[in-house]
């Protein structure tokens, strides 16, 4: 097994997921290959552009880190206007639109995979939280995020959100938008 040279840091993680990307792509047929390269080049854009850095594509989700929760806040909100504006253009039906999670907090970093295919990737509860917590439909942030933002931008508060692994559950918010 090789040695994968893992950093700890503190990082922010915003994790994306498209809500109901299969019946938004089933309206597309044969060009829902074109719109998930256009989802990646302009989602990856806006990331790139607000300092965030790209980890990884899992089909119709995006994980990337930042150093500041305000930047991930700002590109979250962009994110979100973003992916409206390719499923206007595009005159997609039904219910679709970009769900976001930011957590914040200690993640390792490295080089992990199979020799075919090794790769930089996260990991860490916070990167769970943000998966997790991404499935509301806006962008749902952690209290580490909050209390980084909550002057910066208008927030409501969302109920409690229970995990598996801990007793207490995580206190969450969302961007208003």
């Amino acid at each position: 097994m090789k040695n994968h040279n893992v950093t700890v840091e503190n990082r922010v993680v915003l994790f994306t997921d498209v809500h109901n990307f299969s019946i938004a792509v089933n309206a597309l047929g044969k060009d829902q290959y074109g719109f998930l390269q256009e989802f990646y080049e302009k989602l990856g854009d806006v990331i790139v552009e607000h300092g965030g850095e790209i980890i990884k594509y899992l089909g119709d989700a995006i994980l990337c880190i930042f150093d500041s929760a305000n930047q991930a806040v700002a590109c979250g909100l962009k994110l979100r206007a973003t992916y409206s504006d390719i499923v206007r253009r595009r005159n997609l039906p039904g219910d679709t639109e970009l769900e976001i999670g930011i957590t914040a907090g200690e993640v390792g970093i490295g080089i992990f995979g199979h020799e075919s295919l090794m790769q930089k990737d996260v990991f860490g509860e916070v990167v769970s939280r943000a998966a997790m917590i991404g499935h509301h439909r806006g962008i749902a942030i952690t209290e580490s995020v909050y209390d980084k933002i909550k002057t910066s931008y208008e927030t409501n508060r969302l109920p409690d959100f229970t995990v598996k692994w801990q007793d207490q559950p995580l206190k969450i918010w969302e961007i208003v938008e």
